[in-house]
């Protein structure tokens, strides 16, 4: 027998069983995923569902108001103008997006590991976390950006490989694709662009980087007068994000336990560099990279990025740093059994406690019973919202006159109840109340609202919330004197109250 022959290549993977891995484990992914595609819309897809509920030329400027690329919006208003507004169909696209990134996660594991219990494995994972189904279930663009974030890593493997020029075409178009889905990913981009000059093996490489990120350049900035408008307004959001976060420490903290079973395995078996290594660092680096700069540049007060939402695209991509770990580990026993420790991780630390609603924020019962009460109550009666948008300070502004710019952001501040649940048209008028000392009386409300008519007041948050907006309201109109009452249908994060002027109660009682 003859010992120095060389070994034989591995036979070619069939693409038809990487297919039916994916499908299966996509699958699973919807099982999960139905129970919560017709609760409630929170307050952010109400968002959605007021951009996309009229014409297509208000859709840009809905978007931006909000801080937010009109890519994903634009895709949402042709879809729904085939289904109509509905909880479903404005989720359905996000739903499509999340099945397809748990089954092209399972896909590339298989065709990176060439074993298909680690493919079952890395697919698992994705269809089992919490954020996933959550993205996956929610009426905004991270379904969409998840999907991208994969195919986007995918490519600049096989251009790290084989530097095809149709692969750095798609990667171009992806990556602009990708940042007029949302703004951040730009984060995740330059990442991946610097973590692909890094390893590249050749000039030529580097020159077609260089190349590629000239294209891509050209696409951003034609949104950087907006993106230069958000970053002004960076302050917004840094109300709710610090780098000391307890809820992003603890998402990143049990997202990445699972990595650690194969950490140690991979690093028992450690050899020299290969392509198997490379592909790691590559995943790792585009996993870690963003994260590390968003809390720099959030600790630093620079912008505030350490934020779930805005690091999704890293997220995505831990089931794939996983795969190319177990790809180091050459003894499959090894191998499989750091996998299998790796799901019973993530299965105890990153599944949702039960399947169903997850958002916790019912704004359809309490616009139902908001409008039965306007219907069976035949006098004028306003209705002020407490939307919880930070961007509706603009409220406060002291203005007699409203430019169209206020009325735009009249309309916004309303947004939960201008779409898909709207109130029944009646006498009296609707007034958006500010984020910040929220429940005290704009300046357009002082101008326009007449003492007599009846309040219906909705709030975002709890009871203690709402209790305190009311006393904001009543310590900012000395002057007038209103009974409060709390009908009995109110909801845990969404409550109203109705406020009845004093002298009306006054000559009811006599």
């Amino acid at each position: 027998m003859n010992t120095n022959e060389p070994n034989p290549s591995p036979a070619p993977l069939s693409w038809k069983t990487s297919a039916l891995l994916g499908l299966g484990i996509a699958l699973v992914a919807l099982v999960l995923r139905l129970p919560s595609i017709d609760e409630s819309l929170w307050v952010d897809e109400l968002h959605t569902a007021w951009v996309v509920s009229d014409g297509v030329q208000d859709v840009p400027w809905r978007a931006a108001m909000g801080n937010q690329a009109s890519l994903y919006f634009l895709i949402v208003w042709g879809w729904t103008q085939l289904t109509g507004l509905h909880e479903w169909s404005l989720r359905l696209p996000s739903l499509v997006g999340g099945m397809l990134s748990v089954g092209l996660i399972t896909m590339i594991a298989h065709r990176w590991t060439r074993d298909v219990w680690v493919a079952i494995a890395c697919g698992m994972i994705a269809a089992v976390d919490i954020d996933w189904i959550f993205f996956a279930t929610e009426a905004r663009v991270y379904g969409f950006v998840q999907v991208v974030a994969v195919l986007q890593v995918l490519l600049a493997w096989q251009i790290l490989q084989y530097d095809r020029r149709s692969d750095w075409i798609w990667l171009v178009v992806l990556t602009i694709g990708s940042f007029y889905l949302h703004y951040s990913t730009l984060l995740f981009s330059v990442c991946l662009a610097g973590l692909m000059l890094a390893l590249a093996d050749s000039e030529l490489k580097r020159q077609h980087l260089l190349k590629a990120a000239g294209c891509v350049a050209i696409g951003v900035l034609i949104a950087m007068p907006h993106l230069a408008g958000i970053f002004q307004r960076r302050e917004n959001w840094a109300q709710f994000i610090t780098a000391t976060s307890r809820n992003e420490w603890t998402r990143w903290g049990t997202a990445l336990a699972a990595l650690v079973p194969v950490i140690i395995t991979a690093t028992m078996f450690a050899r020299g560099w290969s392509a198997e290594a490379k592909r790691a660092v590559l995943t790792g680096g585009i996993v870690f990279l963003p994260i590390a700069i968003a809390w720099l540049t959030t600790a630093t007060g620079l912008a505030a990025l350490f934020f779930g939402r805005y690091l999704i695209s890293s997220e995505t991509i831990i089931p794939l740093l996983l795969a190319s770990l177990a790809s180091l580990v050459p003894a499959a026993a090894w191998r499989i059994g750091g996998v299998v420790v790796s799901v019973v991780i993530a299965l105890g630390l990153r599944t949702p406690q039960s399947l169903g609603p997850m958002r916790g924020e019912d704004w359809r019962t309490v616009t139902q019973a908001v409008s039965q009460q306007l219907e069976s109550n035949l006098e004028p009666t306003d209705v002020l919202i407490a939307s919880g948008l930070i961007e509706t300070d603009i409220l406060g502004r002291p203005n007699k006159r409203l430019p169209p710019f206020m009325q735009r952001w009249e309309a916004y501040a309303q947004l939960p109840i201008e779409s898909i649940y709207s109130l029944p048209e009646h006498e009296g008028e609707h007034f958006g109340l500010t984020y910040t000392r929220a429940g005290e009386a704009t300046p357009r409300y002082r101008y326009h609202s007449e003492s007599d008519r009846p309040i219906v007041l909705i709030v975002r948050g709890t009871k203690e919330t709402a209790d305190q907006v009311v006393q904001n309201f009543l310590a900012s109109l000395p002057d007038r004197t209103y009974e409060v009452t709390m009908p009995e249908t109110q909801t845990a994060r969404v409550q109203w109250r109705v406020l009845l002027p004093q002298d009306r109660v006054a000559d009811e009682e006599n």
